[in-house]
């Protein structure tokens, strides 16, 4: 018999293939997606009912800017809310590293443009 840390029963599925959206249940073991279908016969400890809920992959921002917001929001929640689970930053030539004696003023007034920011790091490893 199946068997799932967690199910998540009664969704609306988007799977991310472009495919339209379809009524299913996912089974969850160690943290993965083990099976979609029909698992309503499967018992399980713990559940979650998303009867007429959206049930999707995580987000992926391809343009974000939560380098500099990750310093004041420091979980970055309004990107979980809105199902964003990775983020690119820097792409748009802007990023809170590398910073050098060339470029720290620089980072400083954009960085302190969201909230007062101390620019005390240069790496990565230090911000």
């Amino acid at each position: 018999m199946m068997s799932f840390d967690l199910l998540i029963k009664n969704g609306l599925l988007i799977d991310g293939t472009g495919n339209p959206w379809f009524k299913a249940d996912l089974g969850i073991k160690d943290g993965k997606i083990t099976d979609i279908g029909d698992l309503k016969s499967v018992e399980t400890d713990r559940y979650i009912d998303a009867k007429d809920l959206f049930v999707s992959p995580g987000f992926i921002d391809i343009h974000g800017h939560s380098d500099a917001t990750i310093m004041f929001a420091n979980r970055c929640e309004s990107k979980i809310t809105q199902g964003v689970t990775t983020e690119c930053v820097g792409n748009c030539g802007s990023s809170a590293w590398p910073v050098t004696e060339k470029n720290i003023e620089l980072v400083h007034k954009r960085l302190s443009r969201t909230a007062p920011i101390n620019v005390d790091w240069s790496t990565f490893g230090e911000y």
